[in-house]
């Protein structure tokens, strides 16, 4: 369902209902993190004590008759009982989380960020705590992206049952379809089931956001549309393919950076050269520092890059006694490398000769935020980009002069 359409309410209303008329009825919540289940549980806190139901009094100890419900904040230990037994607690999204309980109804809200192995996991907790019970899974979210494997998955089952008498699931949808983007509001306004209603968005609020949001995202947010890998690409694949640099490196001054997956598989060693990056080999993490001794001596360059802070710190201190040029990046200096490279894509003056392994990192790349910045994330060959930034960094900051190596 869209965003502002009332899912999580509507599940919450479910659950208050669940406990209310089932004698002991055991209801768990988990989202996308446990501290957004507990935000929405303590939403679910306030619509109660809005309601004619009667708190217990936690001051005055507790009475055995004369309220409905009362509530236990304690961090860690969320939880809301009701005078007839009835329990609806928040749990985290891990498998381990449900193991030697019972339920009557489990939500996984917000599904779109789990990954499949994450939400089979989750499902193949839930179930066995159900299997006395006449139970239910809930499974409210937005679309999602290609990273959405799980809700993608559980959407395509739930569709092929549709019909199907003996059916064991339910499916219900609000979406856009493939409208063009020239009628996304209009779109959005007739297929989103909450516009106009009281509570629900209006459409002044829908064109403001349509105005200012890509067309891909407003349909993707209000409109529930799936994204598409085009959508979600950091690098967009127009820039890339327009900064790619097809002649071999220019002549001049260069710099070399490695960088080390954390699964430390295959490594990545960049060059930059005239303001050009290029893979020039992929190796195993052991080989990375041999390897950059041959290419120091065959090619004299002006830096070697590498972020000791990272999985390539071992390469650092091997290198430290033979390269007087070593230049250990600081976290800020990879935060200023990753973000010069990425704007350089961007506005057009990068350059990169074409690679698979840089190809494929580009196609996939996110960020990994750090403080109020961020770095490539080095998963999914984002060390290839990486090396990448870090050798164009070292080439902008020393073309002809580095200060030695120096252990802090």
């Amino acid at each position: 369902m869209p965003r502002q359409s009332g899912k999580t309410r509507l599940v919450q209303l479910i659950a208050i209902d669940r406990c209310l008329t089932i004698e002991g009825a055991q209801v768990w919540y988990t989202a996308q993190s446990r501290m957004d289940a507990v935000l929405r549980w303590r939403e679910l806190v306030r619509l109660l004590r809005r309601s004619p139901l009667v708190e217990g009094d936690t001051h005055g100890g507790w009475k055995r008759s004369g309220w409905d419900y009362r509530v236990r904040g304690a961090a860690g230990a969320e939880e809301i009982e009701f005078a007839n037994g009835a329990q609806l607690r928040v749990f985290a999204p891990a498998e381990d989380s449900l193991h030697g309980s019972v339920t009557d109804l489990v939500v996984l809200d917000e599904a779109r960020f789990f990954t499949q192995r994450h939400g089979d996991g989750l499902i193949a907790a839930a179930l066995p705590t159900q299997a006395t019970r006449d139970g239910q899974i809930i499974i409210p979210s937005t679309a999602g992206g290609p990273e959405s494997a799980f809700l993608q998955r559980q959407v395509e089952v739930a569709r092929a049952a549709l019909g199907d008498p003996a059916a064991r699931v339910a499916l219900i949808e609000y979406g856009i379809g493939e409208v063009g983007d020239g009628d996304l509001l209009s779109a959005v306004w007739r297929a989103h089931p909450s516009a106009g209603l009281p509570g629900g968005p209006v459409r002044d609020a829908l064109a403001v956001a349509a105005e200012h949001m890509p067309a891909w995202q407003f349909a993707h947010e209000y409109g529930n549309r799936w994204r598409t890998e085009a959508d979600v690409r950091v690098l967009p694949a127009d820039r890339w393919t327009a900064t790619m640099y097809p002649d071999p490196l220019p002549p001049g001054a260069v710099t070399f950076a490695a960088d080390i997956p954390p699964d430390r598989s295959e490594s990545v060693i960049c060059a930059c050269s005239g303001g050009v990056v290029e893979v020039v080999d992929l190796v195993p993490a052991a080989q990375v520092p041999v390897r950059l001794i041959e290419l120091a001596a065959a090619w004299q360059p002006t830096a070697i890059a590498i972020d000791a802070a990272g999985p390539a710190g071992t390469v650092a201190d091997q290198l430290r006694p033979v390269f007087g040029r070593l230049v250990v990046s600081s976290t800020r200096d990879l935060q200023v490398a990753c973000a010069a490279f990425y704007d350089a894509v961007i506005d057009g003056t990068a350059s990169h000769r074409p690679n698979v392994a840089l190809d494929a990192a580009a196609a996939v790349a996110a960020r990994r935020p750090i403080g109020q910045s961020w770095v490539w994330s080095r998963v999914d060959g984002g060390s290839a980009l990486i090396a990448a930034s870090l050798a164009r960094w070292a080439a902008a900051r020393m073309p002809a002069e580095v200060e030695p190596s120096r252990i802090w």
